[in-house]
């Protein structure tokens, strides 16, 4: 059985964030005036997050989605499983 590599939340993924927002094109500053916020912003867009992984993260779901990224009631609904703790 192959062994599943395990990655989390850690101060060791911090780097390896920003470092892949770089290499994506994005230009990250840190506004240490707005409570330690980063930026990631290239010729289109600007995301702003409290930490690089959730920076990646907003980034990510743009790439996937598109403009139209944000989801309908029914997609909320059925992803956050909210539909199974009415029942």
């Amino acid at each position: 059985m192959q062994h599943k590599i395990r990655i989390a939340t850690a101060g060791n993924t911090l780097a390896p964030a920003l470092g892949i927002l770089q290499k994506l094109g994005y230009a990250v500053t840190r506004d240490k005036s707005a409570e330690q916020q980063y930026q990631a912003e290239n010729d289109t867009c600007i995301f702003v997050a409290d930490d690089p992984l959730n920076l990646l993260g907003l980034v990510k779901i743009y790439e996937e989605r598109g403009a139209s990224w944000q989801p309908s009631d029914q997609e909320v609904q059925h992803l956050l499983l909210l539909d199974e703790c009415e029942e």
